[in-house]
């Protein structure tokens, strides 16, 4: 992996890179396959899983924007084949050691297969549903609950448009759930402590503000990076059901003729869709600590920003807003000059990150990208 990145600046590294990468492919597929189901452990499920992400992100790495050249170039992605070969393995712990307790590498990689299902639109197993079983608990297992179902509904809507004739009973009854799964992520946030929540700030100076990281000049402020990384999360999740939750109401949708109900349920989506990527934009110059708030010693006195765009972006910060930055790029239904900076900074993003495929984002056409 470092030697991938490295060639990004030093190409000649590639060469070496490359070669190593084969050999270590060579060795992991050897020793999957000797590992015994009698002798399992969890050490011998981590250490497969660590290096199976590790080729996947050795893949995305040396991925070049150049190389999109067809409608198909995203999901026909090398790294999927080691999304499928961790999907293997994980299964292998499931039936065969889940009544451990998962390890933290267990954790990770499900939900690193839940966003992967969600980008190539496959639903997931009966077998992963159940995130406890997966270490996850409390309020992050009230949310996997949340995001499990909505990647199967994200599915079964993208299903749906596919096939031929009406299919109004199906549609409404996957729009009922797409509005109960979003009543619930806001149920969900509401249970999140105030002292955890976001502030929110118009900038004044300079005039006019950075556009590279600012969407506008309306900016979120939160106590830690963690909270930001959380509330970026739930806001791009809410626009994925709302997205979705506009597609089957075009489904459900017996003619062409006017409908109150379902103009009014149609505004309804497209404005919690706006405020939601409003919010997840306003909140992206603080998870990139591109400002910081400096507060005040009186209060009476106001609450100041201080800029601090010309410092360079960490990599771990750049990898919190990521995903969501994914899927806010991916969306059917965003402002189109809103979802061209989503794209622009998830490109950015992807060359802070040594990630290629991200740095497709910018570069890419819209055929040539996820649409989610």
């Amino acid at each position: 992996m470092a030697l991938a990145v490295f060639s990004q600046q030093h190409p000649p590294a590639a060469t070496e890179a490359s070669s190593r990468y084969c050999r270590l492919l060579r060795v992991a597929q050897e020793r999957i396959a000797q590992v015994g189901i009698p002798t399992l452990d969890e050490r011998d499920i981590d250490a497969c899983l660590l290096v199976v992400l590790l080729m996947g992100r050795y893949e995305g790495a040396t991925h070049r924007p150049g190389d999109l050249n067809s409608k198909d170039s995203f999901m026909s992605l090398q790294s999927w084949s080691h999304h499928d070969g961790a999907m293997a393995i994980l299964k292998v712990w499931n039936d065969n050691l889940s009544h451990n307790t998962a390890t933290i590498i267990i954790k990770q990689i499900r939900r690193g297969l839940i966003k992967s299902s969600l980008l190539r639109n496959l639903p997931l197993p009966d077998w992963m549903l159940d995130g406890n079983r997966f270490g996850e608990h409390d309020l992050e297992l009230d949310y996997d609950r949340i995001v499990v179902r909505i990647v199967n509904l994200h599915y079964a809507s993208a299903s749906l448009q596919q096939k031929n004739g009406l299919q109004i009973a199906k549609a409404e009854e996957l729009k009922n759930e797409a509005r109960e799964l979003d009543k619930a992520l806001q149920d969900w946030a509401a249970q999140i402590s105030s002292t955890c929540s976001y502030q929110r700030h118009i900038l004044t100076e300079p005039d006019p503000w950075p556009r590279r990281h600012f969407y506008s000049s309306i900016v979120y402020s939160y106590s830690r990076p963690g909270y930001a990384a959380v509330w970026s999360q739930y806001f791009a999740e809410r626009m994925l059901i709302n997205s979705t939750c506009l597609r089957v109401l075009e489904l459900s949708r017996p003619n062409q003729l006017v409908d109150f109900t379902y103009e009014q349920q149609r505004l309804e989506c497209i404005t919690q869709l706006k405020a939601m990527a409003d919010s997840l934009a306003s909140t992206i110059p603080f998870c990139l600590e591109r400002f910081k708030v400096d507060k005040p010693n009186s209060p009476t006195r106001q609450t100041s920003i201080t800029l601090n765009t010309n410092e360079e972006i960490k990599p771990y910060l750049a990898s919190l807003v990521v995903w969501p930055l994914t899927i806010a790029s991916s969306l059917e239904g965003i402002d189109v000059r809103q979802q061209l900076w989503f794209r622009s900074e998830l490109a950015r993003l992807g060359r802070i990150t040594g990630n290629g495929v991200l740095e497709c984002a910018e570069t890419a056409e819209t055929h040539q990208w996820a649409i989610l």
